[in-house]
């Protein structure tokens, strides 16, 4: 009975981590996420890594005074693109 309940265990053990491989998260059940929903997910984070560089930067830039505005523009540029990449694909969910 012991080795039942233990090779349950090891199981429910590799399940959940096969499901945060995939997913993320820490779940016996994955979620049911549309292609597109996971799409959104992965831009916002992409942005949200985008926004803390654009924060590095301007810290960076106060703390040693040199002229970071070359780097921070390109990023701006491309916090903008996936802005409208975001909005554009929450159009497209029903």
């Amino acid at each position: 009975m012991k080795k039942l309940i233990l090779i349950i265990a090891v199981l429910a053990v590799a399940w959940v981590g096969v499901n945060y491989l995939r997913t993320g998260e820490f779940t016996l059940s994955p979620s049911t996420q549309s292609e597109a929903e996971r799409r959104i997910a992965d831009l916002e984070d992409e942005l949200a890594q985008l926004k803390s560089q654009i924060a590095q930067a301007g810290r960076t830039a106060s703390m040693t005074g040199v002229d970071t505005t070359a780097d921070v523009e390109s990023l701006v540029r491309r916090q903008e693109a996936l802005e409208k990449e975001i909005a554009e694909a929450r159009k497209r969910l029903p």
